[in-house]
């Protein structure tokens, strides 16, 4: 059916019904030690018992049939307000007695959920799952914000196809159980309002025996935690419950944090050394040098073909421009280009997901004056993670003394004043969440203290030391696949 390859298409993921069925997660994961590309640890080699437990259930799972609903069968039989209602969960009595009904079945195969702090390996621990889920099985490994941007982007367009009293859950729910019936999420986080109603309805009848969809996830909070101190969180509790029944909830509490573990820095991101001016002849030609020779490192496969200028991709319908690329391989973007402009995650998930490298230049220093650019690049740099592109930027300074206060800053945000010295006690962020419960280090606290909300503190301390690991010769020389 058309739709159903839409919304495949949509997902931006790694879809498919074939695999090595050789390997399990222990085969994989001892291989990966011996060659050296993984260091053996005792927490990760329990969890991947596992993870061994559900790939063998796997290999002998027949999920259900699923059948596509009717448009008539969706579409109300009752007022416009209650359909309103329906979509947050609350479609009178019946949705409530369906729901309890779905919550009181087992699926016959448990999925994981998989959640510890930033740099323990739970990626890594689902991508080795990944590779070796069973053949004959489809499966699906996404970002859970691409997820949801691409979940909303086909609700829209069906509304638009059928009417916007359509009841479009089911629809949505049978296109990803037919595309995938291993589902796994990275960086699991519920944060709006919307995603919440509309996400515990999906997950009720994904995670029901009646579309039979097994989920791997990996997040920074327990279930419990999810979507805490949120609007209408009531209404989205039958949501953590439905989890902690489907799956196996694993705490991975490693004591190594591997962003820690030295690796080889290259040099792919460019600033001038100290006393050196950012407009001074001698570092614009820096500038220069630095963004030809990566440019031409990335795209050293592709040369033969023309460097695009303003070479558009299509979002959501609308034109975004690209500056400088060429295709599949790598972009060229200013920062004011990239981060100055009005662009949202789905700009940057499109983004990641056409080209390998990215080279950003001219990035200045930044303050809570330009808090917008700082969230647009944190999302940025959230996609190219996620996507496992590579990056390369020239910037006024690294990116541990980027962010500045506003009075420190001269007009041109290429330029501080002189810094005076500051009287009184100043806070040691010793007793940070960020230093104490997630590992960041106390200067990455100081710096995201400029964020009010505690998920924007954290998003920024993680983009700062993601940044770190995507500077890493391991992680330029490991380009993803086209």
């Amino acid at each position: 059916m058309k739709k159903y390859y839409i919304f495949k298409r949509l997902l931006h993921a790694t879809t498919t019904k074939f695999n090595n069925n050789l390997l399990t997660p222990l085969k994989l994961y001892n291989l990966r030690v011996e060659q050296g590309k993984l260091k053996d640890d005792k927490y990760q080699r329990k969890i991947i018992s596992s993870l061994s437990t559900l790939h063998e259930k796997l290999s002998h799972y027949t999920p259900p049939e699923i059948e596509t609903p009717t448009i008539d069968s969706l579409k109300p039989k009752i007022g416009i307000s209650k359909i309103f209602n329906s979509f947050f969960g609350n479609n009178g009595e019946q949705s409530k007695v369906n729901e309890e009904e779905l919550l009181t079945v087992d699926n016959e195969v448990k999925g994981v959920y998989l959640y510890g702090d930033v740099g323990c390996g739970k990626t890594m621990l689902m991508d080795l799952f990944y590779k070796t889920v069973p053949p004959n099985l489809a499966k699906s490994r996404l970002h859970f914000h691409q997820f949801m941007q691409n979940l909303h982007k086909r609700s829209h367009t069906l509304k638009i196809q059928y009417g916007g009293d359509v009841d479009v859950i089911p629809i949505l729910a049978s296109e990803i159980a037919q595309s995938s019936t291993v589902l796994c999420f990275d960086e699991f986080q519920v944060t709006d309002v919307a995603d919440a109603m509309l996400l515990r309805r999906l997950m009720t009848l994904l995670l029901s025996p009646n579309y039979g969809v097994i989920l791997f996830a990996t997040s920074n909070r327990a279930p419990d935690d999810l979507y805490l101190n949120g609007i209408q969180r009531v209404s989205f509790i039958p949501c953590i419950k439905l989890i902690k029944k489907q799956t196996r909830v694993i705490y991975l509490n490693s004591p190594t944090d591997y962003r820690k573990v030295p690796k080889p820095i290259s040099s792919v991101y460019y600033h001038p050394k100290p006393g050196v001016k950012w407009n001074s002849k001698i570092n614009q030609a820096n500038c220069k040098k630095h963004v030809e020779q990566w440019y031409d490192y990335f795209n050293q496969t592709n040369k033969n073909q023309e460097i695009l200028q303003n070479f558009t991709l299509e979002v959501w319908g609308r034109k975004l421009k690209v500056p400088k690329c060429s295709p599949n391989k790598v972009a060229q973007f200013t920062f004011h280009e990239l981060c100055g402009v009005p662009m949202a995650a789905g700009d940057y998930l499109t983004l990641a997901s056409h080209f390998q490298s990215f080279i950003i230049t001219d990035i200045p220093y930044l303050s809570l004056d330009v808090r917008d650019q700082v969230r647009r690049f944190i999302t940025f740099l959230d996609a190219v993670y996620d996507s496992h592109d590579r990056l390369a930027v020239t910037a006024v300074t690294n990116f541990q003394d980027l962010f500045v206060e506003p009075e420190d800053l001269k007009k041109d945000n290429y330029k501080l004043y002189k810094h005076q010295d500051k009287t009184g006690v100043e806070n040691t962020f010793e007793d940070d969440e960020l230093v104490l419960k997630h590992g960041f280090d106390k200067k990455i606290a100081k710096k995201a203290a400029m964020f009010a909300d505690d998920e924007e503190k954290f998003a920024f301390a993680r983009a700062l030391s993601r940044l770190s690991q995507m500077s890493t010769t391991e992680w330029i020389e490991n380009v993803k696949d086209e």
